[in-house]
């Protein structure tokens, strides 16, 4: 971009940008194309937020309990069992007898998040015999994958068949940090649904069944006198299980959860499956309650300690050593994820996306804002209002969040301040630039002219005519009709020489000061300065029509002369462009003889080395300018245009030296 114009704003595309439809378009453009990307900023800004609201505690009536790492603490109840794997195993006695001591503690619900998917042949009847007796016990099973479809893999037969209920424990998201539980997972080819873990919880805590369920896919559940909202449904990928296509045995276990496809290690299930999300009201890091530890629950002999402690509340039992996963808040062991999932539909706190309208809503909320503001404050402050409204909604989407549990499109916000301030700042500049377009000459932004404060030569023409007799003539006409007429000659040569590739720099009173620099269409810069000097004269009688309507008559010289020039600005605070060097000042001075000599139009040498052949020219003699010790050749030019012509006796030597001394 070599034109000040364009240094200013980019060019025109700005100042279509600029206008209401086309920025219409963009933003909708940038939406849809940026889609992804504000997908994933925006979940992480729900990050930041949920990471600085204010602590508050978890729901009273959910505890958690550690089974703990120290299997020797449970040896009194049946020796540890190898699993394997080089670790010992917790007896399974150990969970028959918190589920029968919790039970008569009054505990509304109790969670078992293990998966129960090795039989131990010893201890299950005994195991299954304490959940029946319990009837409130919830336990892990696994979400896997079969060939084509969702599958589900439940604990060993006898608990399977002494529980109120197994749930998945999944809590994985494609972005790998928990953010929602997927409560029901439906496989649309078999039309079997999978409930969350948590939600089975909430359904025992409540005293409805897993079958006391209305859902509408990715806007809420209904359950236990509940409407729970969710997110959208959308494609998901299982990690896939020991048997693989074909019965092909895979490498490593079955794993439990949802992931994306990454890799290729896993494989996509064909056919959409719905995944109804409840997105988690984290209590926070702060507000955690601290787990018991199973080895001392079951030392509780008192049962007035244990009815205290666990009466009426919802117990969940895990390892809190191993299984973690990275969430909003940070990291947090399997059995809190599930303790927050419970919490937010026991308490009712649940966080609501906007609706779908309110993402245009709030973008061009904010964009109205930001145009608002960018017209008041311009320049440098303008940035200053993008970044209060960055602000404004930042504190907005935290109050929102906060006081009513509504999660605000932070990244829709901000698209509308930066596509409207980008635009608003484009528009404003546009119209700077157009403004300032008016009184500076477009020579400056060739591409040799100089930036501001420099000056730098170049090669040009110089055309310079004037009103002959204008003192007269404004004697004649009031300062306003002088003024009328002057912008109708002026508008009228401005065309002419914008035409012919030129550019007017000065217009001192009647005159008027031009200069051609570059090529067009082929024709040089002199022989282009020749023809827009032709063009004004011929123009003449057409702008004199309303001179002579005024009373007063239009009479114009025309000087062209041509050379190296210096281009730049003159001034201080004011600045005023100006060409200044020796082929100027001759221009001037060839106009001064058209009075004299005849020739409404004069040119020099360095003009005429420039023009075609095919240009008829009148050899005017050599003459000596006044100020100037060098004499000059100078032409006219003979045409058709009606140029007056010489006296038959020519132009004498004396005629020329006395134009010389004046």
């Amino acid at each position: 971009m070599n034109s000040l114009r364009q240094r200013i704003t980019g060019g025109r595309v700005w100042s279509i940008l600029a206008r209401p439809a086309a920025t219409a378009v963009l933003v909708v453009a940038a939406v849809i194309l940026m889609a992804p990307v504000l997908s994933f900023v925006e979940v992480r800004a729900l990050d930041e937020l949920l990471l600085r609201m204010p602590p508050q505690p978890i729901d009273p009536r959910i505890e958690v309990i550690d089974i703990g790492e120290d299997s020797t603490a449970y040896e009194y109840l049946r020796a540890p069992q190898d699993t394997g794997d080089g670790r010992l195993e917790i007896p399974r006695l150990a969970y028959a007898k918190a589920a029968r001591l919790l039970s008569r503690w009054g505990a509304k619900v109790i969670v078992f998040d293990l998966m129960f998917k090795r039989r131990s042949p010893h201890e299950d009847a005994e195991v299954a015999e304490a959940f029946r007796e319990a009837g409130n016990v919830v336990v892990a099973a696994a979400t896997k994958t079969k060939p084509g479809a969702v599958g589900f893999e439940p604990p060993v037969k006898p608990l399977d068949e002494a529980v109120w209920a197994a749930g998945s424990p999944a809590a994985h998201q494609p972005n790998e940090t928990v953010r929602s539980i997927p409560l029901v997972v439906r496989d649309r080819d078999s039309g079997q649904e999978y409930l969350a873990l948590s939600l089975l919880a909430f359904q025992c805590f409540m005293g409805a069944k897993p079958s006391d369920m209305q859902l509408s896919e990715g806007r809420w559940l209904l359950t236990a006198e509940r409407k729970v909202p969710l997110l959208s449904g959308e494609r998901i990928y299982l990690l896939p299980s020991g048997e693989g296509s074909g019965g092909r045995k895979r490498q490593g276990s079955a794993i439990a959860g949802v992931e994306i496809v990454r890799g290729s290690n896993v494989e996509e299930v064909p056919g959409l499956k719905t995944w109804n999300t409840l997105l988690i009201n984290w209590a926070g890091r702060r507000g955690m309650i601290e787990p018991h530890l199973l080895s001392e629950v079951l030392a509780i002999s008192d049962d007035a300690q244990g009815r205290e402690l666990f009466g009426g509340k919802a117990v969940i039992i895990g390892r809190m050593d191993w299984d973690t996963h990275w969430t909003a808040v940070g990291a947090m062991p399997g059995p809190q994820v599930q303790a927050n999932a419970l919490y937010t539909l026991i308490s009712g706190k649940f966080i609501r996306p906007m609706a779908p309208w309110s993402y245009l809503a709030l973008l061009a909320a904010f964009a109205v804002a930001t145009a608002v503001g960018v017209h008041r404050f311009r320049g440098w402050r303008s940035i200053g209002v993008a970044l209060v409204l960055t602000v404004v909604a930042v504190v907005l989407a935290r109050q929102l969040l906060v006081q009513r549990g509504t999660w605000m499109y932070l990244m829709y916000c901000e698209l509308g301040v930066l596509v409207s301030w980008g635009v608003t700042t484009a528009s404003e500049s546009d119209k700077v630039t157009a403004l300032l377009a008016r009184f500076v000459p477009s020579f400056l932004g060739a591409p040799q002219a100089p930036r501001l404060g420099e000056v730098r030569t170049m090669d040009a023409s110089i055309l310079f005519s004037d009103i002959r007799g204008y003192t007269s003539t404004a004697e004649q006409l009031s300062a306003h009709d002088t003024l009328t007429m002057l912008n109708i000659y002026h508008s009228a040569v401005e065309d002419i020489i914008t035409n012919h590739g030129g550019t007017i720099v000065k217009t001192p009173g009647d005159a008027i000061l031009a200069v051609f620099w570059q090529e067009r269409r082929g024709v040089n810069h002199a022989t282009c300065a020749l023809e827009a000097g032709r063009g004004i004269l011929a123009d003449l009688s057409t702008s004199a029509q309303a001179w002579e309507a005024a009373g007063v008559g239009l009479d114009i010289g025309v000087g062209i002369n041509a050379g190296s020039v210096a281009i730049g600005l003159v001034g201080k605070t004011h600045l005023e462009p100006t060409v200044i060097g020796d082929p100027v000042n001759v221009a001037q001075r060839l106009e001064e003889l058209t009075k004299t000599l005849g020739y409404p139009l004069i040119f020099s040498e360095s003009v005429r080395v420039h023009l075609p052949e095919e240009v008829e020219v009148v050899d005017l003699d050599e003459v000596t300018l006044r100020g100037r010790k060098t004499p000059i050749k100078i032409y006219g030019v003979a045409g058709p245009e009606g140029f007056s012509q010489l006296s038959e006796q020519g132009v004498d030597h004396a005629d020329r030296e006395r134009t010389n001394e004046s």
